[in-house]
């Protein structure tokens, strides 16, 4: 026993005097050995080798002091500046960062990369028998195969370049590469499948498949199959780069179709046009951003007929149901903004104003000198175009394409007046000139009355004034089951009043940007109304009412508790209703609310009523309960002016954390009917996949089946619910 404390602390001694000359560090729970003749270190028992920045652990380490070699056997894990691998067995050369191991595992989540053997230093491993799963492994992981991979991070990109891919869905194969890079810090793949069977469209398949192609592009394809209407096939992309220069994002999907179903069944479209065999349709969506202050926009929807995504991408008809086409680059200075906006007409069963394009400068408000005023102006320049073929092509001399190039300008100044610190008093004044050239427009839509003359200045004058009081309480009101901390009541009552003089322009201007229906708030500001064709002269008072309730938030700030707004318009000069009828001088009652006392709650109102009258014309409510990660109810219900009486019930009850029930009821109360009833059961299989099955029942649906049942496969984010 004395012989043997004597040798560890030896031993301890001399590995302590090695370790303090030379960079690695090496510890263990049991005490170190060291054989002085080969110069040899053993570590046993959670042993690390620390290096620079490498730390090696493993069950027993032996480390050579003469070749500067480490060999690391049993539950290894290397780890190098954020990197980690886990190996078997691994030798490590310290001074050239060399490693040689068996049965490894790496990479960064959501990518795990397996392999039999490797060699290469921490940041560039051949590996042989590799496998590079998305999410964790298991029976439907998605994953890519090869007999030699080249795993490889330096300052730019992390990435594996594979020979001989074989792509998975667990042991499985799909299809075969002869050659694949894949970018870790890139965009994931993109799968998702949709069957089902209906009436209309038979048995059928959607299906959307991308994969990353380098680290900022994903490439790939829409394919659909439908027994009873053929194969719908088109390219599909995704791109995003991000720098610190510029930022880029966008996606384009499309899709064509020789349509198989009989005249019946492809009908005719919004227009009252037969619809050709022949469809397809073509989104693109694109971003940029370059520095700070120039930016480019564009969206671009092509369809071959009204109808053709309601039938084959519902999804896509739900959030856009009337296509649009337009790109905009906008510069932004200090004070100004420079942009060109144009809109196009790809889809001719829609009525669209094209601007071809318009150009536009504005300056935002800026001091005028060190009078405590402040102005502001536009100027822009555009071609208007607008095609009416699809709705009068059969009337006797009409005009085919309506047309007008406008200049416009428009100026404003105010004067914040605040005789006390609770209160505001701001004068305003404004003008907009507006010049017309090369006007024509079909007569039937000026009351069957020809224009005058093909050119035409218009002038128009703005006076009124914003008044705007502010007040706040504080109580200390403190609520547990609320979580409030604190009650805090901010209470802004305003006046807007607001004079345009008459514009007198009936029959002047070919009006293209025209009044359209529109319930909420009418804008108030001469120079941000975008009817600029059809503005008529105003003379009303805004009374409003703001509150807002706010308490502490939890770390720092505040949170909002509840808004409640009233606004009361009063007009001295009375025109026409939306719906035909004379306005009233009282003309509407606007009652805004938000209710959101807690995390489980939310309620928002919106209503509108006929003031002289108290009618209810319009009423918007959405009510969401949530109990933490169990379930999810929504109520909502949208009223519009006997027309529109209809109500809606979404929940989601999650089991567990893979399984959950689905259910959306919607009732027109006008009818009584449920006009569509869906439920559906979700689960997850592995970490990756969601699958959902889905029974939709529709009543009153024109070119939809009334029963659908669909089953949807995707791939979705590892863990995510």
């Amino acid at each position: 026993m004395r012989k043997f404390a004597c040798f560890t602390t030896l031993s301890l001694l001399t590995a302590t005097s090695w370790l303090g000359a030379a960079l690695p560090e090496l510890s263990a729970l049991e005490p170190l050995e060291f054989d002085e003749a080969s110069q040899r270190l053993v570590a046993r028992g959670d042993a690390m080798l620390e290096y620079g920045e490498t730390r090696l652990h493993a069950d027993q380490i032996i480390y050579y002091q003469e070749f500067g070699l480490a060999d690391a056997e049993g539950n290894v894990a290397v780890s190098v500046g954020g990197n980690r691998l886990l190996a078997d067995r691994l030798s490590y050369e310290t001074g050239e960062n060399l490693v040689s191991v068996n049965l490894l595992r790496t990479g960064q989540w959501p990518y795990l990369l397996s392999g039999v053997s490797a060699g290469g230093t921490t940041e560039n491993i051949s590996i042989e028998g590799a496998t590079l799963y998305y999410g964790e492994p298991g029976p439907f992981a998605l994953n890519v195969s090869s007999d030699q991979v080249e795993y490889v991070r330096d300052d730019s990109a992390e990435y594996v370049k594979m020979q001989a891919a074989t792509f998975r869905v667990g042991k499985v194969p799909l299809f075969f590469l002869p050659g694949y890079t894949y970018y870790l810090d890139g965009s994931p793949y993109y799968l998702d499948f949709d069957g089902g069977y209906d009436s209309k469209l038979g048995a059928h398949v959607q299906s959307t498949a991308l994969f990353p192609l380098g680290s900022h592009t994903r490439l790939g394809a829409n394919l659909d199959l439908y027994t009873n209407r053929g194969v719908l096939v088109g390219p599909a992309a995704q791109y995003l780069y991000d720098s610190d220069q510029q930022q880029i994002f966008g996606a384009l999907s499309t899709g064509w179709i020789d349509d198989q179903g009989s005249d019946r069944e492809l009908g005719q479209d919004i227009v009252n046009r037969d619809i050709d065999s022949s469809r397809g349709f073509a989104e693109w969506r694109h971003k940029h951003h370059i520095g700070e202050r120039f930016s480019i926009t564009a969206e671009a929807s092509y369809w071959s007929d009204s109808e053709v995504t309601r039938d084959f991408r519902d999804d896509y008809f739900d959030s856009n149901q009337t296509p649009d086409n337009f790109a905009e680059a906008a510069y932004a200075g200090d004070n100004f903004i420079v942009s060109a906006f144009g809109r196009f007409r790809p889809n001719d069963f829609i009525l669209t104003q094209e601007r071809r394009p318009e150009l536009r400068f504005d300056l935002l408000p800026v001091p005028v000198f060190q009078t405590g005023a402040y102005h502001k102006a536009s100027a822009s320049y555009v071609q208007l175009r607008e095609n009416y073929d699809f709705f009068n092509i059969n009337a006797p001399g009409g005009v085919r394409t309506g047309k007008s190039d406008r200049y416009d300008l428009t100026y404003r100044i105010e004067r914040p007046i605040t005789p006390t610190p609770w209160l505001t008093f701001t004068p305003l004044a404004g003008a907009r000139f507006t010049a017309y050239e090369n006007q024509q427009i079909d007569p039937l839509l000026l009351g069957g009355t020809p224009l005058l003359d093909d050119s035409f200045n218009r002038d128009i004058y703005e006076l009124g004034f914003d008044l705007e009081m502010r007040a706040f309480s504080s109580f200390d009101t403190v609520n547990s089951t609320w979580d409030v901390d604190g009650l805090r009541h901010i209470l802004r009552p305003v006046v807007r009043y607001r004079y345009y003089s008459d514009p007198n322009d009936v029959n002047e201007i070919a009006a293209i940007d025209r009044d359209v229906f529109d319930l909420d708030r009418p804008l108030l500001d001469l120079s941000n109304l975008r009817n600029i064709d059809q503005i008529s002269e105003q003379h009303l008072t805004r009374f409003g009412v703001e509150n807002l309730f706010q308490t502490r938030a939890n770390g720092y700030g505040s949170r909002t508790l509840a808004a409640l707004n009233f606004y009361q318009d009063v007009l001295f000069d009375r025109g026409t209703r939306f719906d035909g009828g004379d306005e009233d001088t009282l003309n509407a009652t606007w009652v805004e609310l938000i209710l959101e006392p807690a995390p489980w709650l939310k309620f928002d109102l919106a209503s509108r009523f006929r003031t002289e009258s108290m009618k209810l014309e319009e009423l918007r409510t959405r009510t969401t309960l949530r109990s933490g990660e169990i379930w999810e109810l929504g109520l909502s219900n949208t009223l519009l002016n006997d027309r529109i009486d209809q109500y809606r019930m979404d929940f989601i009850y999650r089991v567990n954390e893979r399984h959950a029930f689905l259910s959306d009821f919607r009732l027109d109360a006008r009818t009584g009917d449920l006009t569509r009833v869906q439920l559906g059961w979700r689960t997850r299989l592995g970490s990756t996949w969601q699958l959902v099955y889905l029974l939709t029942f529709r009543d009153g649906a024109q070119r939809e089946s009334d029963v659908l049942f669909s089953v949807r496969l995707n791939l979705a984010e590892p863990n995510a619910q």
